[in-house]
């Protein structure tokens, strides 16, 4: 029985990267090449329809906004799920270009261009449409310019407490009564500029936690480097596994011991499969039954 899982992840991830365009050098360790991958995953929004909505008091904005053209293709695109990265920074595919505010509140920032550069992305202007997105919704919240603090203002977060009390419902922190210090935008800005962030955020009389939690020092986001170490030691639990009911599996799958090969694969999620077969045997993070249950 052969089992190299590492190197199985490095092969995988090398290919899903080189399909998404994603930049990162497989010249490092798994754990360092896991976080520089899952942290341009993060940002990237994936291509699927979702529910449109709009802030109220920009909808009535958005019929005279200077940029109505602009805004009107991305709200198109959304709808029908196309492609909204390319609206986002040209620097997107960069695992060392962090986005605070998608990483912590999963909203996100679009420039308002219609032209295309070499990049594959819009050309970055001055101005910005901010929008929250998580699996089911889009909430398109208001356009500002690029300026200092923009991205650390809470007031994209009072917009969806306001409005759009359900979208962060589950974020709520009732066991704390207040956060200390008390931050600004630019102050906010700051620290995520140095490596510093908080776990929880005030709105009016509300904490919240970060649904991106937080993140290091390193920059990464603290969500990226939890599921690092879950991938790393889900692998090194299903190898101890395997090694120790490799029979009682191959009798299961009715495959020859001896010919028999286990690997990870990405398809639309981490899987651990048999590789003579092909046979898919389970997802991360799941692992196997203990060995007197596999029959």
């Amino acid at each position: 029985m052969r089992i190299d899982f590492e190197n199985d992840l490095k092969t995988e991830l090398k290919k899903v990267s080189s399909e998404m365009g994603i930049k990162i050098s497989f010249k490092n360790d798994l754990h360092q090449i896991l976080l520089d991958y899952l942290t341009i995953r993060l940002k990237i929004i994936d291509i699927k329809v979702r529910e449109i909505k709009f802030n109220p008091n920009f909808f009535i904005q958005l019929f005279n906004h200077p940029k109505e053209k602009e805004i009107q293709k991305i709200c198109q695109l959304a709808s029908i799920g196309g492609n909204l990265n390319i609206f986002q920074s040209k620097r997107l595919l960069q695992s060392r270009f962090h986005d605070h505010l998608s990483s912590e509140w999963n909203i996100y920032h679009f420039h308002l261009s219609l032209k295309i550069e070499k990049s594959g992305f819009v050309k970055q202007g001055n101005q910005l449409l901010f929008a929250y997105i998580d699996e089911n919704q889009v909430i398109f919240l208001g356009t500002d310019t690029h300026k200092d603090g923009i991205f650390g203002d809470t007031k994209w977060i009072e917009i969806l407490h306001d409005h759009f009390p359900k979208a962060i419902e589950k974020y709520k922190n009732d066991s704390i009564l207040d956060i200390h210090p008390k931050l600004n935008a630019k102050e906010r800005q700051m620290l995520w500029n140095k490596g510093i962030s908080m776990g929880f955020t005030k709105i009016r009389d509300t904490i919240y936690s970060n649904p991106g939690i937080g993140r290091m020092t390193s920059g990464h986001s603290m969500d990226v480097s939890r599921t690092t170490m879950e991938i790393m030691r889900w692998i090194r639990k299903l190898k101890l596994q395997l090694e120790e009911s490799s029979k009682e599996i191959c009798e299961l799958l009715n495959i020859p011991e001896n010919k028999s090969e286990f690997g990870i694969r990405i398809l639309e999620k981490m899987e651990l499969y048999e590789k003579t077969s092909g046979i898919k045997i389970l997802e991360f993070p799941q692992i196997l039954v203990e060995k007197e249950n596999i029959k």
